[in-house]
């Protein structure tokens, strides 16, 4: 009988799990200079879109409407007068195939990747780097995109400024 109810939770407990939502969010991570001193860091400008990026214009403004209201909140200011760094933001869109219910249930849904890279004016090296995968389905309102892009955005530059170097 123990048996039986311990199995019988472990069922449950699955079938739970396969109904919970999908991680919107995932794969951040970043790197940086450790020779920097990014406590002098106080003004930034935008370097444009890439040709290469593929984005559509609702989310280029997302992204760049979260990044600004983050860094702002974090001190910065943006300036075209000699900024203290550039941000270069890189996008890509890709489909993946979700199998976590089986190899007999699965489903399509599209990977919005973004990285950003913090770069030096005058050498163009980078300062600090970090990226994030966004799950992105066609079923999002706009409000929940506007969301799921701000939260994305948060956890890149969570590591921003990063601690200082001992």
């Amino acid at each position: 009988m123990k048996r039986l109810c311990a199995f019988l939770v472990l069922c449950l407990g699955g079938v739970l799990l396969s109904c919970a939502p999908a991680n919107l969010i995932y794969g951040t991570n970043y790197d940086y200079d450790i020779e920097v001193d990014f406590s002098k860091l106080k003004s930034y400008d935008w370097l444009p879109l890439s040709i290469t990026n593929k984005i559509d214009p609702l989310n280029a403004k997302r992204f760049k409407a979260a990044i600004d209201e983050n860094l702002k909140a974090r001190g910065l200011i943006e300036t075209k007068d000699n900024p203290d760094f550039l941000i270069q933001a890189k996008t890509a869109a890709l489909r993946q195939m979700d199998t976590t219910s089986g190899p007999s249930d699965y489903g399509i849904y599209r990977e919005g990747r973004l990285v950003l890279v913090f770069l030096n004016p005058q050498s163009n090296e980078t300062l600090w780097s970090g990226e994030t995968r966004l799950r992105v389905g066609p079923e999002l309102t706009p409000a929940e995109k506007d969301k799921l892009v701000y939260d994305g955005v948060a956890s890149v530059l969570n590591n921003f400024p990063p601690p200082p170097s001992p």
